[in-house]
């Protein structure tokens, strides 16, 4: 363990703006690492490599040429569990500074402690972290004996089945607020599922819980979203299709996923099911490229803001069923002017959008459209 200069520096600050005494803060190497004199910081301190190299518990100087770049008072070892992580130096009567010195001694190993333990935690974090992201890319082979009594050690118990919710944020914010975000779910998640474990990737959320019906896990996918709106974040949620054991995560994954972006597409949706989600099972099969081509296959000779407008309509009239009256409305145009639009759309296209047969191909230029423009692929590109 070691004493690190931020919390020396934290140290030597606080006990500056109440006491009158000059004070160094030396690592194991006797290098001055905080100081109530600025100047001395990263200067040798040969009093306090005596105490780490011969195991001293205090050491006096009486004099400024004793050892090199120390001057007179009293330095003490600093250790947290028998072990030393460095040197407090201290001006003024042995008498008056020695209760102050226990007392710095003891913040800095409560300091050094938190350090520690938070390092500890950090790192067993990352570990999980480490074995979610394999057991989702690897679920079908990863579930042998090694990897359970790994995920044991881990507090991850691979004996559950279960479900996987993928969520993302509607508007990135700033990774400050975004992580602080992510902790307030992660306390969430577990508040509703003790066992849930939860991933973070830089693109998503994953949350593996052992929920098992579709109805619970919709309320979860609900709270979580509700956790996150109080936040000031809006979320989309992807939730898988019900799989027979683990083996099958990275499938769910992939399935959560999908019915995430089937999110992002819809818009006005922030929760989605595999099950609810059609063209998504194969659209990711198909190269940006090919879509854009489909799409100037069909509005041949469009510019990109007739495109815009045309999609916009052919959107709200399929989003109402067909219903020239719904879709005036909900355009604020007479019907009788939307019937126009969808002429000339026929004229221009060949394909009738009124016309059951011709549907599918708008529905199917909709959806590639919206894919593109999710992607950022615009069409001038």
């Amino acid at each position: 363990m070691e004493l690190q200069e931020q919390q020396a520096h934290a140290i030597v600050q606080e006990i500056n703006t109440v006491l009158p005494q000059k004070i160094n803060l030396m690592n194991k190497e006797g290098i001055i690492i905080a100081s109530t004199d600025p100047e001395r910081v990263q200067t040798f301190h040969g009093a306090a490599a005596r105490i780490i190299r011969d195991n001293l518990d205090e050491l006096r100087i009486y004099r400024d040429d004793e050892y090199p770049g120390a001057r007179p008072g009293t330095n003490f070892m600093l250790q947290v569990e028998g072990e030393p992580i460095g040197v407090l130096g201290i001006t003024g009567p042995y008498e008056s500074i020695l209760p102050l010195a226990n007392v710095i001694r003891k913040m800095t190993e409560l300091l050094v402690h938190e350090q520690e333990y938070q390092r500890l935690q950090n790192h067993l974090q990352q570990q999980r972290q480490l074995f979610l992201r394999e057991l989702l890319d690897h679920s079908e082979t990863f579930l042998s004996k090694e990897q359970i009594e790994r995920g044991h050690m881990l507090d991850i118990d691979l004996s559950v089945p279960r479900r996987i919710v993928v969520a993302d944020f509607e508007e990135i914010p700033d990774p400050g607020r975004a992580n602080d975000i992510f902790s307030q779910l992660e306390m969430e998640a577990q508040r509703l599922d003790a066992a849930c474990c939860t991933l973070a990737t830089s693109q998503m959320i994953v949350f593996l819980t052992d929920i098992r019906s579709q109805e619970q896990l919709r309320a979860f996918a609900r709270r979580l979203l509700a956790c996150a709106q109080s936040r000031g974040a809006e979320l989309c949620l992807g939730l898988d299709s019900p799989a027979a054991d683990n083996t099958k995560l990275r499938q769910a994954f992939e399935q959560a996923r999908k019915a995430l972006y089937s999110c992002h597409r819809k818009g006005t949706v922030r929760i989605k099911g595999y099950d609810e989600i059609n063209m998504e099972i194969f659209a990711d099969l198909i190269p940006l490229t090919a879509k854009r081509e489909y799409v100037r296959k069909i509005f041949h000779g469009y510019s990109p803001l007739e495109l815009a407008d045309v999609i916009h309509t052919l959107e709200c009239f399929f989003e109402h069923d067909g219903s020239i009256t719904q879709t005036a409305a909900a355009l604020y145009i007479h019907k009788n002017t939307l019937q126009q639009h969808l002429k000339k759309i026929a004229a221009r296209t060949g394909y009738d959008p009124r016309s059951l047969r011709c549907s599918a191909v708008f529905y199917v230029v909709l959806y590639f459209y919206q894919d593109l423009h999710l992607a950022g692929f615009h069409e001038d590109s």
